[in-house]
């Protein structure tokens, strides 16, 4: 079984207002096919960068989530989910963002996976080659704040089309990195190795107060 949902999705609007809806019966995903499960979420954006989730609309728990790719460029391999039961509440969101229109700026998004739980992390106007700090795309709080005493999983990152990854790094509340890795290009860009995500990396790293996630980048 197959179904296609579509949205036209307001660019920064953190997923509340960004329902996808059925193409043909205009319902949400849990009307439509309540306690099918599913093992597959193709996604595309005309351009940018783009996360989208599988939430409850009456207990706000997330079921599953991910990335999407730009158009005209999908993976079925990348698109596999871990099979996931539909429950009659579960509405499908999108949190998408347009290339950002100044030079030398990109836009950049992040799955954070914790012991408590797994959020959503953005930041805007990253400038080339500078550090920048990530915030809780709902919340605003600093890494160290949302996951204080929790444990990091794992970091998934997306930059928009053709922007390079340079560093992602964790800083204590001294301001010294604690760790650090570097990233890659998407594809369709050359040298890209997946059409998602310009980084997929599990960690194990203990989140002190104060703590942050940042990240550097070179725009397309």
């Amino acid at each position: 079984m197959a179904r296609q949902f579509a949205d036209t999705a307001t660019d920064g609007t953190v997923f509340t207002t960004n329902n996808l809806l059925d193409i043909n019966a205009a319902q949400n995903l849990g009307i439509l096919i309540p306690n099918i499960t599913i093992d597959s979420v193709q996604m595309t954006y005309a351009g940018g960068l783009a996360q989208w989730r599988i939430i409850n609309s009456q207990n706000q728990v997330v079921g599953r989530k991910g990335w999407a790719s730009q158009l005209r460029y999908v993976c079925p391999m990348e698109s596999k989910i871990e099979p996931y039961k539909i429950l009659p509440t579960d509405i499908l969101q999108v949190f998408c963002k347009a290339v950002n229109a100044t030079a030398g700026d990109t836009e950049v998004m992040a799955w954070l996976t914790t012991t408590g739980g797994v959020e959503s992390f953005q930041v805007t106007t990253a400038a080339d080659s500078t550090l920048t700090a990530m915030t809780n795309s709902i919340t605003g709080q600093s890494l160290g704040d949302w996951a204080f005493g929790k444990t990091l999983n794992r970091i998934q990152v997306q930059c928009e089309d053709g922007a390079f990854l340079s560093e992602v790094a964790l800083i204590d509340q001294t301001g010294s990195k604690v760790w650090t890795t570097g990233g890659n290009t998407r594809l369709p860009t050359a040298g890209g190795k997946s059409t998602m995500m310009n980084l997929d990396i599990p960690c194990g790293i203990s989140i002190g107060k104060g703590w942050a996630i940042q990240v550097s980048t070179i725009t397309a």
